[in-house]
């Protein structure tokens, strides 16, 4: 059959026949009216739509807006959480591989370590062997028409692979000649004897005395500084007692006295005042017991010298009284008491150990500018490399 041109119908409009008009105040019974209105003219919009495409009329523009818009909407929600989703998954798999990859790392790092000090000429071909394999995946992503970022590339990994070549090389060398340095100085460098004991007089003696064994380490004619300190309480008797001496004896094996030598001492004098006035402002430490009533005395006696013969076993420390007391009388009173003994070095020797880092330093620096020199063909690529 011929197809014949059909006219749309026009579209019938809902008659509204009720009206409500008011200029003041609207009723309750106008306003359930209207509503009942509204809902007959939805109601037929609908019929209508429905009516239309039964007959293979399109449908209005209005429900076609609002089809249209309930799709977007629909679909808007649907991406946006398909969207959060993997947004979330994402960040749950990123968290997991760092924490994997900070497990793994120290372990990678340690082997890494141990490969490169056992065989470094190997791990450096690894190294190389990994920035091509890099190269060649870039290049196979489809970087392969694009010589300029090829060009660029490999340019930047073999200029990374010789940074980290030459920061490999100048730590080794750094590394010997802080080694080399340190053994140099090991043997020009020469620690000076020191012994610090603790003394216990006798005092069941009319002179107390302390003894303190020591080993003959010193070399011959090397001069030897004896340090005795000593602390005593600021006591009636102690200050009373005036001067006192203090005497050193070096001892041999069979106790013959090598060397001797004597230092008079006494404390230091304070007026009453003086002291009245010290005590009223140190009574909280003194009440509470951060600070004593004491003084420490310290002794030095230098000059003592070891014979090539006879070697020094052992230091006798002695208290003397003056002249004028009897024996056993006149001794102070001591809380504590100690002997320092250090050897004092030839002057060569004695500026080496005294300057010992700073040359430590200057050493190393020497060497390592030296191997800068002389190994400079394994820092600077030749220009047959770079080719």
């Amino acid at each position: 059959r011929p197809l014949r041109f059909r006219p749309p119908a026009p579209e019938r409009k809902p008659n509204r026949s009720v009206t409500v008009t008011s200029t003041s105040s609207t009723t309750p019974k106008s306003c359930g009216i209207s509503n009942t209105m509204e809902e007959a003219d939805k109601l037929s919009s609908f019929a209508t739509a429905e009516k239309d495409a039964m007959n293979g009329k399109p449908p209005p523009l209005i429900i076609t807006k609002a089809t249209d818009f309930l799709r977007e909407a629909t679909s808007t929600d649907r991406s946006l959480l398909s969207s959060l989703a993997t947004l979330v998954i994402k960040s749950i798999e990123f968290q997991v591989s760092l924490m994997l990859s900070f497990v793994k790392f120290p372990p990678w790092l340690i082997h890494i370590c141990l490969s490169f000090v056992m065989d470094p000429y190997r791990t450096m071909r690894r190294g190389r062997r990994y920035l091509i394999s890099k190269v060649v995946e870039l290049c196979e992503l489809g970087l392969n028409d694009d010589k300029l970022v090829l060009e660029t590339v490999r340019r930047l990994a073999l200029g990374l692979l010789w940074a980290v070549h030459v920061v490999i090389v100048l730590f080794a060398m750094l590394v010997s000649a802080f080694m080399i340095s340190g053994f140099v100085l090991t043997l020009l460098a020469h620690e000076p004897l020191v012994v610090k004991e603790s003394l216990s007089f006798d005092y069941t003696k009319n002179n107390p005395e302390a003894y303190v064994p020591i080993t003959p380490v010193n070399s011959p004619n090397q001069r030897t500084e004896v340090s005795v300190s000593m602390t005593l309480p600021e006591s009636e008797y102690n200050r009373n007692l005036g001067m006192f001496q203090v005497r050193v004896e070096f001892l041999s094996e069979n106790g013959q006295v090598l060397a001797t030598s004597r230092r008079p001492c006494m404390l230091r004098f304070r007026t009453e005042p003086i002291r009245l006035v010290r005590t009223f402002l140190k009574i909280a430490p003194l009440v509470s017991g951060y600070v004593s009533e004491t003084q420490t005395l310290k002794v030095k006696l230098k000059g003592f010298s070891e014979k090539d013969v006879v070697s020094t076993a052992c230091v006798k420390v002695m208290i003397e009284q003056r002249a004028e007391f009897r024996g056993g009388a006149g001794v102070p009173e001591i809380y504590e008491a100690s002997l320092l003994l250090e050897s004092e070095l030839p002057f060569l020797k004695r500026m080496i150990w005294n300057w010992r880092r700073t040359l430590f330093v200057w050493i190393s620096m020497c060497l390592f500018v030296t191997e800068l020199v002389f190994v400079r063909c394994l820092i600077i690529p030749r220009a047959g490399q770079r080719t």
